[in-house]
């Protein structure tokens, strides 16, 4: 067998084991996704810009802080810039329906 055949034989085969292997690697994992909705937590010194921050809420911007993104409606804070409720719930336990996703559109009205 020439030389330069063997070389193929062999590249192949190793790329072939590479792959299986790398294959089963990545089925062996398990997906956690996260909703999205949280627990956050912030403190002084961190951006406040979504999606690492509230956003522009009114709270003690001295403290460190727990929060969770909610459906919009459901928040317990103000936003500093319209005075309307944020979708921003500060604190633990946030009501469930607050935090479970709509199962529709993303545009309010569309929602029951």
């Amino acid at each position: 067998m020439p030389h330069n055949q063997a070389m193929k034989r062999i590249a192949g085969a190793l790329l072939s084991g590479g792959l299986a292997i790398a294959g089963l690697g990545f089925a062996a994992a398990t997906a956690h996704a996260d909703n999205g909705f949280g627990p956050h937590h912030w403190c002084p010194g961190q951006r406040h810009d979504p999606p690492t921050g509230p956003g522009d809420v009114v709270w003690d911007w001295n403290v460190c802080h727990t929060f969770y993104f909610t459906n919009y409606g459901m928040g317990n804070v103000v936003t500093s810039y319209s005075g309307q409720i944020a979708p921003v719930w500060d604190g633990d336990n946030p009501p469930p329906e607050a935090i479970t996703p709509r199962q529709c559109p993303p545009i309010a009205f569309m929602c029951p």
